[in-house]
C-alpha cells in the first residue's frame, strides 16, 4: 500500500490533503521547482498554491508572490479537478492583470501591479467571491487524486 493510499484512510479530508501534499512536497528540492513531479502532483500543488495564496492575502498576493508565475498552470490545474465556479473567479482574476499572458518574471508582474494606473483594487471582489465561493475543492482534489492514484507515490 502507497503513502497516498494510507493517506486516504485518514477520518478528515483535510488531513488527507494535509498528508499527501506532505508526501508530494518531499519531491521539491526548492521553492517553486516542480521538475521532479508528474503532471498530477503538480496538479495538486498548483490547487495548494493558489489556495494558500489567496486565503492569505488575496489575488493581489497570488500575482504578486512568485506564485503568480504559475497562473495559466493553476488554471488548467482547477479544470482538471472541474472546480467550475473557481474557473470563472479565477478567469476573472487572470483577465484583470494588465498583462496577458501573466508574466512569467517576479520582477515584471511586480512593476507593472506597482504601476498607479494598475487595477488590483478590482481583485478585492474576486476575493470575497473566492472566500464564498461553492465549490468543494478539497472533495474535488481528493476525488481527482483517487481517480490518478497510480500517478501520485
Amino acid at each position: 500500500m502507497s503513502s497516498t493510499e494510507i493517506a486516504l484512510l485518514l477520518n478528515d479530508d483535510a488531513e488527507k490533503i494535509t498528508r499527501i501534499g506532505e508526501i508530494i512536497g518531499k519531491k521539491i528540492s526548492k521553492k517553486d521547482d516542480f521538475r521532479n513531479l508528474n503532471n498530477c502532483e503538480k496538479t495538486f500543488i498548483y490547487l495548494d498554491v493558489l489556495e494558500h495564496n489567496v486565503t492569505n492575502g488575496g489575488f493581489i498576493q497570488f500575482f504578486f508572490n512568485s506564485s503568480g508565475q504559475f497562473a495559466h498552470e493553476i488554471f488548467h490545474a482547477y479544470m482538471e479537478i472541474k472546480a467550475e465556479k473557481t474557473i470563472e473567479i479565477l478567469t476573472e482574476a487572470i483577465h484583470l492583470f494588465p498583462e496577458i499572458p501573466v508574466p512569467k518574471n517576479l520582477r515584471i508582474r511586480q512593476e507593472i501591479l506597482m504601476e498607479k494606473d494598475s487595477n488590483i483594487d478590482l481583485w478585492d471582489a474576486l476575493d470575497t467571491e473566492f472566500y464564498k465561493c461553492e465549490d468543494d475543492i478539497i472533495k474535488l482534489t481528493l476525488k481527482f487524486v483517487r481517480e490518478n492514484l497510480s500517478q501520485f507515490d
